[in-house]
């Protein structure tokens, strides 16, 4: 049935959007630092961009649990997407100066964090690999879920501070999001759950496989 593949579409559609958001953030990658003007164009791009990416994801998500239109293709594809959106983005936020601010505590993507997030998703997709190779399922518990969405809301943080958003939405008050020390609370919130839920996957798989 063609509804089935209505969250596939999605799915689809949320690469694309990642795509065309890595493409404006390497136009701020290209922008010399300290330029804010020249990077706040491409910047809100890449935030919109992102934004409706993230949003989709929780959307096919929902479509296929609501309506039983999971399918082989999707269970594969769409945390692939995920990792493809967050850990894209994450890399380049750690490889532009741009998105740096007076005061900050550290720079906004440290190279040594982007490695330990990528370490953890290879791991879990491993352990989720075999134990569904025995015919078990693996769903992300709440504390991954809860990680995504910190991370979907630092990137958007950094994204869209530099490009302008709080002025475009006329919403002056957000600009206190960008507070070095708010900003770099939910860095180490988000650090935090990558490793936590990345130990509780491997609690949960462990044994998962002793008790099959």
């Amino acid at each position: 049935m063609l509804a089935r593949q209505v969250p596939n579409l999605v799915t689809g559609a949320r690469l694309v959007l990642a795509i065309g958001a890595f493409g404006f953030m390497g136009e701020v990658m290209q922008v010399e630092p300290g330029n804010v003007e020249a990077a706040r164009g491409p910047a809100l791009w890449a935030f919109w961009l992102f934004l409706i990416a993230a949003i989709t994801d929780f959307a096919d998500g929902y479509l296929a649990r609501r309506y039983g239109w999971v399918t082989a293709l999707g269970r594969v594809a769409d945390p692939v997407v995920d990792k493809v959106l967050i850990l894209g983005s994450l890399t380049y936020l750690a490889a532009s100066p741009q998105y740096i601010r007076p005061g900050d505590v550290f720079d906004v993507m440290p190279v040594w964090a982007v490695v330990l997030m990528l370490g953890r998703e290879f791991l879990v997709t491993a352990l989720r690999g075999l134990i569904e190779s025995k015919g078990m399922e693996f769903p992300a518990d709440r504390f991954g879920k809860l990680k995504l969405v910190l991370q979907v809301v630092y990137i958007c943080i950094a994204l869209g501070i530099l490009g302008g958003i709080p002025s475009v939405i006329h919403f002056p008050l957000l600009e206190h999001v960008r507070n070095p020390y708010f900003f770099a609370g939910v860095f180490w919130l988000m650090m935090g759950l990558t490793l936590f839920s990345g130990l509780n996957y491997c609690k949960r798989g462990i044994e998962m496989i002793k008790a099959s």
